[in-house]
């Protein structure tokens, strides 16, 4: 195992890739939380059969080989020794670690708004920058710049880098199906990042984070995705023409370390806030209901629609827990917090798909 992971040390292993959103928004979140921690490009996958392997990935994949399931971004936790990923199960752990930088709302109603969000960027959001990444050709070609991140250790000339990108662009392509980026889908993926975009664009109106002063766990979930959006061609020219008053929220997160600020009321939403809760319950409540119920009966596929727009692709398990563990998180409310939520919920559309 690499001198890296010795607890002594007590710094984590953050490995991932530019090109993955989820890898992002994990390294957003240790910057904010001043975790010490070391950026590890482990991505081996994208470099095809023929072509040397960098000698720097390739010693990280051996370090995380038997991580399961097989994918990144990994998270190397000194104190136990441990690995873990899933983006969202990792930024929970790494809150406990982080202290008074937590990104866990201490107020279990707005925590749980938090997370329904954050929800909704890691499995919706995703679908808007897959849709843009490999649905035109332009930005395929752009992905040469994902990988030569990966190629260390020099001499990988322009060649093997082209290799490799048209290597990834081939398999992420074949995805597009699997992942719901169809062309009789593509309506409502565009109408839906069009609504995300005009309410990043106005944050600035009425707070700095989607919840208030103080960035919280439903941020990063965005981040992630929307940066990936950023420094793509085609959804990039997008932003800049439609909602350029997003760029300033980036680039904020990419490095909040500086951000001192309280947390966010409970009393009152800022329309950001909101704004996102009315598309959890137009769009991506209904599609996590419509899976789970097609999951219930043994069916292959489901669809749904939402502003008059037809969606439809193959039934995904990990979607049927995403919207078992909001269920069961809602359940465990009390009290005030309970009430205020189930409010909230209800009039934003969300609350009949939440409640099990």
């Amino acid at each position: 195992m690499s001198t890296y992971s010795d607890p002594e040390t007590r710094r984590y292993r953050l490995f991932g890739s530019i090109g993955s959103p989820y890898a992002l928004k994990l390294r957003a979140i240790m910057r904010y939380q001043r975790l010490p921690f070391d950026w590890v490009p482990a991505s081996l996958d994208w470099i095809p059969e023929g072509l040397d392997r960098p000698p720097l990935s390739q010693s990280a994949r051996q370090e995380i080989a038997d991580v399961r399931p097989p994918v990144i971004p990994v998270v190397y936790f000194p104190e136990d020794r441990s690995f873990r990923n899933d983006s969202t199960v990792v930024a929970y752990a790494l809150s406990r670690e982080g202290g008074l930088r937590s990104i866990i709302p201490p107020d279990p109603g707005i925590a749980f708004l938090s997370h329904l969000i954050e929800d909704m960027a890691d499995e919706w959001g995703v679908k808007i920058a897959f849709h843009y990444r490999w649905g035109h050709e332009p930005d395929q070609v752009f992905k040469s710049r994902i990988v030569v991140g990966e190629l260390l250790g020099g001499g990988f000339v322009r060649a093997t880098q082209i290799a490799a990108a048209k290597h990834v662009a081939a398999r992420q392509v074949s995805r597009m199906p699997l992942v719901g980026c169809t062309a009789e889908n593509a309506p409502l993926i565009v109408e839906s990042f069009r609504r995300v975009l005009a309410t990043t664009d106005r944050l600035h109106e009425s707070s700095t984070f989607l919840f208030g002063p103080r960035p919280v766990l439903a941020d990063f979930g965005w981040y992630g995705q929307l940066v990936s959006l950023a420094t793509d061609p085609t959804s990039w020219a997008v932003m800049r023409e439609q909602a350029p008053g997003t760029f300033p929220y980036l680039q904020l997160l990419e490095d909040a370390s500086g951000v001192e600020e309280r947390w966010p009321s409970a009393d009152a939403l800022p329309p950001s806030a909101t704004a996102l809760l009315g598309l959890a319950g137009e769009v991506y409540l209904p599609f996590l209901t419509a899976n789970a119920k097609s999951f219930d009966a043994n069916e292959k596929s489901f669809s749904f629609s939402a502003y008059g727009l037809r969606y439809s692709q193959a039934t995904f398990k990990y979607q049927v827990k995403c919207l078992r563990w909001l269920q069961a998180e809602l359940k465990a409310l009390e009290g005030d917090a309970r009430d205020r939520t189930l409010s909230i919920l209800r009039e934003a559309g969300c609350l009949e798909a939440l409640i099990s």
